[in-house]
């Protein structure tokens, strides 16, 4: 009876643990400090370091379902860029795309069914979607020199071109220039209400810093002021934070603007080897409990051992 008792107690103290992690931010960002280009996660503070994908081929550019359960990814494993789709409870991934050509930069629709991805499959880099399970592939542009698609929570998609950042419908339809930008920008994100873009741009004298602009043109606002190149914003979940990557110190490390309104950057991360690519974690990724709860409780990147050791 006390060996049950104390089980439960230990128990409980491991889903409060659970539950606390699960409230914290977590970013996760592509590194090459292990060699190859691999998936890394770090909290809100670059603390906490942890190594979510461990192959000898390079590993990039992640991007979490909403359902918190899948990651998508590119890979070079098979020898090119593919697209594969890791089942973050079990860690098993699944090749999503399969085509001589480059498949890059996967992007979730907010109802978790489609990813979208820029390609060169029919010769220039245009955007295409994609069902979760590989199904229904198909093409959204066909201009040419189109990259970087971004979902927003609306389902219409951004991605930038040779001549700046272009909204359209989940189908290809509707295709706009999004106005207002400084020049020609790069790398959209959308933020979590779907009124304002966050994006790079280049002004003059060759600096690319960070933007957002409202969609509908208006309230642009330059987020940072650095003769380095700041590149790939993405907005966290809750709209008050920004993560970039930037040569602020010669390489390449992660930053963080936690207060859009104060637009005051820090650095994360410090290592002599690329960090780059940065995107938010899913709030209650970290807890995953199987259907019986009463095996085991796993706390992914963090604890890796059952309740019962």
């Amino acid at each position: 009876m006390k060996g049950k008792f104390a089980y439960i107690v230990c128990f409980l103290l491991v889903l409060a643990f659970y539950a606390g992690a699960a409230d914290v931010s977590h970013i996760a960002f592509t590194s090459k400090r292990d060699g190859e280009l691999g998936i890394y996660i770090m909290d809100i503070n670059g603390k906490n370091l942890q190594q979510l994908t461990n192959q000898p081929q390079n590993e990039f550019r992640p991007a979490f379902s909403p359902n918190r359960q899948r990651m998508a990814y590119v890979s070079t494993r098979d020898g090119n860029l593919e697209i594969y789709v890791m089942h973050l409870p079990t860690k098993v991934s699944h090749r999503l795309t399969n085509h001589p050509g480059f498949d890059d930069k996967p992007a979730w629709s907010a109802d978790g069914q489609w990813i979208a991805f820029d390609s060169n499959r029919a010769g220039l880099y245009d955007i295409y979607k994609i069902r979760h399970n590989g199904e229904n592939l198909q093409r959204l542009t066909h201009q040419g020199n189109n990259y970087h698609p971004a979902w927003s929570p609306d389902g219409l998609i951004a991605f930038d071109s040779k001549d700046g950042i272009h909204v359209m419908d989940s189908d290809g339809g509707n295709l706009r220039h999004l106005v207002n930008q400084p020049r020609a920008g790069k790398t959209p994100s959308w933020s979590p209400d779907g009124k304002q873009i966050a994006f790079s741009d280049m002004i003059l004298g060759g600096n690319w810093d960070i933007y957002t602009l409202n969609v509908d043109g208006s309230n642009l606002r330059r987020m940072t002021r650095h003769p380095s190149k700041d590149m790939f914003p993405v907005w966290s979940p809750d709209g008050r934070s920004i993560v970039f990557y930037s040569r602020w110190n010669e390489k390449y490390d992660i930053y963080l603007i936690k207060d859009v309104a104060s637009r005051h950057a820090i650095q994360l991360t410090e290592h002599p080897e690329v960090d780059r690519s940065p995107t938010w974690v899913p709030v209650g990724f970290f807890l995953s409990v199987p259907p019986k709860v009463n095996t085991q409780a796993t706390l992914w990147g963090r604890l890796k051992q059952s309740v019962g050791e």
